[in-house]
């Protein structure tokens, strides 16, 4: 059973790790790589827990893929976000995949927070809508968008992810019961 949670572990931590990279460098996260992953997860846990497992799998799927595909349509991210959810999904499964969700979001809005602020600062603590009306609201919303485009997604879901695995491993291992 724990060899079975390691190998699951260092896949997901490979997995997030490259998409990691790529999001880093360029922007996006590659079709390859998230279906790989999402293959390789519904393949793991056929082959450790049967129908069961592919139950689970298909479930974490749905709920990865389907609340980013649902921030997609609103305007909230982008196709390889949504795909690297629904692969990670497949791997984690619903509970752990909302957990990740939950924490990634957290992350990237201090994330965002701590952005805008530091762009604040920089210009001299004037903020860009401060003064007299007439579109500064709009360069609000600028800013707003440049920090939410200045953190890819695969950040604080490679963060999260690797806290939930973190978390994991010590309740494996017997972490707490000392």
């Amino acid at each position: 059973m724990q060899l079975n949670l390691i190998c699951m572990m260092l896949a997901v931590l490979v997995f997030t790790a490259a998409a990691l990279v790529f999001d880093l460098r360029t922007r996006k996260i590659p079709n390859w790589l998230t279906v790989a992953a999402l293959a390789l997860a519904l393949a793991f846990h056929v082959a450790t827990a049967g129908l069961a497992g592919l139950g689970t799998a298909l479930a974490g799927f749905g709920v990865g893929f389907g609340i980013l595909f649902v921030l997609w349509i609103i305007g909230g991210g982008g196709g390889g976000d949504v795909k690297l959810m629904g692969a990670l999904g497949a791997w984690l499964g619903p509970w752990l995949t909302m957990i990740v969700f939950i924490g990634s979001g957290v992350l990237a809005l201090v994330g965002m927070v701590l952005l805008f602020t530091w762009r604040m600062i920089a210009r001299g603590a004037q903020p860009a809508y401060a003064g007299g009306g007439g579109g500064g609201g709009d360069e609000k919303q600028g800013d707003i968008e440049t920090a939410r485009r200045m953190i890819p997604y695969a950040l604080p879901v490679t963060v999260a992810t690797w806290g939930v695995m973190g978390m994991k491993l010590f309740v494996a291992f017997g972490g707490g019961n000392g």
